[in-house]
This record gives structure tokens, C-alpha cells and sequence, in this order.
């Protein structure tokens, strides 16, 4: 039996990978369904010593799996899913259905990765995933590259792993507008659900908005879901709550739509009438170099642009919805082909300054 922090050190340092995970993982469900239980119940739980407990006999042999599962019978598991592409939207969603009541019925997932830009392939594999994280870490700017290249792989492994995870009691829900990025996103999830029994419903917010809130004296298109209030969203939400799944055909319409995706040649993709494009990774550059030479005018004879200046300039006026991170790396390219000039540090848009080259 453990008695002292002495004793539990050393059985940590036993621990693999693995375990340490596992026993977080118990540690935070008991945590949590102490909180719970003082919350609904009003039933007074000493939360120290259902800490000590979970502690006291971890040097005897455990199967850690096991009292996982335990763990997890004991705590009050969803029954609707709601996934996102993105921060932003998922930020937007939560806000907008925090005034719902059962909480605890629902959880969030965002897929924050952005399928538009970079190689795809078989992302269920571990070195296709590998390949595209490389590509992407590569081409990050200096003062990003180190967080991203240390955290994201793995934990777009373990989003993965959850996703596919998901039981068939679940209600999994879809938030997707009509851009490049979400809609490659839904392909991707809707393939690794290939195998779920769960219903799955679609919400294209772009559609919806403009359908719900549009006003013959104003039109807003909705580029992608984080532009959407939360309180929107959460109308959207009521408008959608009694419609169908997508139906088995459906649903292997999208998962083939992945498969032809996924092998395109393309490292840029886009939306063309409604349809994802795969294109080169330099299809951008001279809708950059446009804005460039549209600002140089506005600014003194061989006066540097701020490349942020000109990365907003870009995204602003574009119809699609496009990551600032690839159009920032597309600039810096054009400056290495001699197209533009550039003074500052390349750590960060925010350092450095472009200006078109002389001829």
C-alpha cells in the first residue's frame, strides 16, 4: 500500500506512457463526478479521500484498463457530439448552447487542423499523418514552428482515436459551412466514421444562415462557421434539432468524396461551384502579388508593405475562406523567387515587410 509521496514517486516512475495517461484520464472522472454528486445531490463527498483511495493501492497489481471502464460507468457519459472545424466556431457553439439546459448531455470536439492546404492520403496511417505534419511544420513561420512541431501530431493522433471511438448511443452532430476547409474536414471525419453505428447529422450553417437571417436589404455570406454569433448558432441549432440523419447513402457518398480526395495530387484546395478543388500550392500567388501591387500606390516610392497588411488585404477581399498561415507562406515564397522584396525577421508576419522587387 502507498503511504507516502515517497512511495507514490516511485510508483510513477514504474508507470509507462500509456498508464501515466490512464490514471489522469480516472483521475479526472472521479474529480469530476464528486463535483456532480455535491452539485445535483446535494450529497456531501469528501473529495481528499476519494483521492487517497483512487492512490492508496496503486502498487499492487492493476489493470488500469479495467478500472477505467469502471471509471467511466460511474460518470454521466454524453449522448450528443458536436464537432467543429476550428477554434473559433467551436468557441461560438459552446457559448450559444451553454443556455440550453442538460449540459452534460452534450460534448465538443474541434478538428482545428486545416485539411484545405497541405498533402492528405490515408490520414488514418500513422505515416501519412507524419508526412502532412512535416509538410505543414516546414512551412510555418519561425516563431510557430517549434509549439506546433511539439504538440499537434500527437494530439491529431488522439483526435483520431476518439473519433473513431464514439459508440452507437451517440448523436453525432456536424457543423459545416461552405469552404474549402470545413468541407474537406467533414470528408475526412465522415471517413474515419466509416465503421460507426451512430446517427450522424449535417448542419451547413452557410446555407441556413442566409436562409434565416438575411434581409433583402442586406446579404452576408458566410465564409466559414466562426463569423456566426453564438446566439445564431444556437437558432440554427433549434431550426435543426428534428431533421433526419444523413442516411446510409449519404454517408457513403461522403466517404467515397474522401477517398477521391485524398489522392489528388493538389497540396491547395479550394471551393469552384460548389465543389472542393485540388490545386497547386502556388495558385494563390498572383492574387497576392495583385494585392501588392494594388496597396504600392498608397504608400511612398520603395516604402515596405507590412506582410500582415497584405495577408488581411488577401483574406478580406477573397471570396474564399483561406488560412492566413499558407498565404503568409506563400508570401515569403515569392519573396525567395525574386517577385518581392523583403526587410525585417521572417519570424512572424508581424516582423517583416515586402515591397515588389525592382527590375
Amino acid at each position: 500500500m502507498i503511504e507516502d509521496i515517497f512511495g507514490f514517486s516511485r510508483m510513477l516512475n514504474r508507470m509507462n506512457e500509456h498508464e501515466l495517461r490512464s490514471l489522469l484520464r480516472m483521475l479526472y472522472m472521479k474529480s469530476a463526478l464528486v463535483v456532480k454528486r455535491q452539485e445535483k445531490q446535494g450529497e456531501k463527498v469528501d473529495f481528499a479521500d476519494t483521492m487517497q483511495s483512487l492512490f492508496r493501492d496503486l502498487d499492487t497489481p492493476l489493470d488500469l484498463g479495467r478500472l477505467e471502464q469502471q471509471a467511466l460507468a460511474e460518470v454521466d457519459k454524453p449522448n450528443e457530439i458536436h464537432i467543429t472545424f476550428g477554434d473559433s466556431p467551436l468557441s461560438s457553439l459552446k457559448m450559444g448552447m451553454s443556455t440550453l439546459p442538460d449540459q452534460e448531455k452534450r460534448s465538443f470536439f474541434s478538428m482545428d487542423d486545416d485539411y484545405a492546404v497541405g498533402p492528405l492520403g490515408d490520414l488514418t496511417h500513422r505515416a501519412a499523418l507524419q508526412r502532412r505534419h512535416l509538410w505543414l511544420t516546414e512551412r510555418m513561420c519561425l516563431n510557430d514552428r517549434e509549439a506546433y512541431a511539439l504538440h499537434e501530431l500527437e494530439s491529431l493522433f488522439e483526435l483520431n482515436a476518439t473519433i473513431q471511438s464514439f459508440d452507437s448511443k451517440k448523436s453525432i452532430i456536424i457543423w459545416c459551412a461552405n469552404n474549402a476547409r470545413e468541407k474537406t474536414g467533414l470528408l475526412y471525419v465522415m471517413y474515419l466514421l466509416r465503421n460507426s453505428e451512430s446517427p450522424i447529422y449535417l448542419i451547413e450553417t452557410s446555407g441556413l444562415y442566409q436562409h434565416l437571417f438575411d434581409r433583402p436589404d442586406v446579404q452576408y455570406d458566410v465564409l466559414h462557421t466562426g463569423e456566426i454569433l453564438p446566439e445564431k448558432l444556437l437558432a440554427i441549432w433549434h431550426v435543426c434539432s428534428e431533421q433526419e440523419p444523413l442516411s446510409k447513402q449519404e454517408r457513403l457518398q461522403l466517404e467515397q468524396d474522401w477517398l477521391e480526395l485524398s489522392v489528388q495530387p493538389g497540396l491547395l484546395r479550394m471551393m469552384e461551384n460548389g465543389v472542393i478543388r485540388s490545386l497547386t500550392e502556388d495558385a494563390l500567388d498572383e492574387y497576392i502579388m495583385q494585392k501588392v501591387r494594388e496597396l504600392t500606390p498608397n504608400w511612398e516610392p520603395g516604402k515596405y508593405i507590412r506582410a500582415a497588411r497584405i495577408v488581411g488585404e488577401v483574406i478580406g477581399t477573397s471570396s474564399q475562406h483561406i488560412n492566413d498561415a499558407f498565404v503568409e507562406y506563400r508570401l515569403r515564397q515569392l519573396v525567395l523567387q525574386g517577385q518581392l522584396e523583403m526587410d525585417g525577421k521572417p519570424l512572424a508576419m508581424r516582423y517583416y515587410s515586402v515591397r515588389l522587387a525592382e527590375r
